[in-house]
């Protein structure tokens, strides 16, 4: 949790981030933004200093609040079973997150790590694994296909496959390049 700028615990920092990741999945930006406010409003613990404002909600909260609470109230449907599962490992240290960080893992095996996590699949896991500093998976969902498809394909449709070729030759950057991509050049 920040306060005053400092972080609690980085564990639920990285909490945070892999469900802010898992609520990106199969939706538009708008439902993501709408399903990690109200897990804001109604699990997040109120700044000191600012009480209207909310810090995103302790592993632990999310926890305590359960599967059927997710799903009902903060309306994250096929999600919840995943965030709840996710939140329950990390608030008993049976899954570090911020532990992967430095991991020594090769980035193919960490890959495969993350998508062992409930939820997290190929999308996920490449996002996850930028977040954790390793760009090589490019983490491909329809916009990269929209954008990739407009730049090099003259609008034709792209598979998942043409994007990672697209960006291939960036090989451990792929998720950089894609990244800083001049998409409107």
């Amino acid at each position: 949790m920040w306060y005053n700028g400092r972080c609690e615990k980085d564990r639920k920092v990285n909490n945070a981030h892999t469900v802010k990741t898992i609520c990106t999945t199969n939706c538009t930006w708008r439902q993501t933004e709408g399903m990690v406010s109200r897990l804001v409003e109604r699990l997040g613990e109120p700044y000191a200093l600012e009480p209207a404002l909310r810090a995103f909600p302790t592993a632990e909260a999310v926890a305590e609040a359960g599967e059927n609470y997710l799903r009902q109230e903060v309306k994250l449907g096929y999600r919840a079973s995943s965030i709840a599962l996710l939140s329950r490992q990390v608030a008993s240290g049976d899954l570090d997150l911020e532990g992967l960080k430095h991991s020594p893992l090769e980035t193919a095996e960490l890959y495969e790590r993350l998508k062992s996590i409930k939820g997290v699949g190929q999308y996920a896991a490449a996002h996850i694994l930028a977040l954790l500093g390793r760009y090589d998976y490019l983490g491909v969902d329809t916009w990269a296909r929209k954008l990739v498809s407009e730049r090099f394909f003259d609008g034709a449709p792209v598979t998942d496959k043409g994007v990672q070729e697209v960006f291939a030759p960036w090989g451990k950057w792929r998720f950089l390049a894609y990244w800083f991509w001049d998409w409107e050049g």
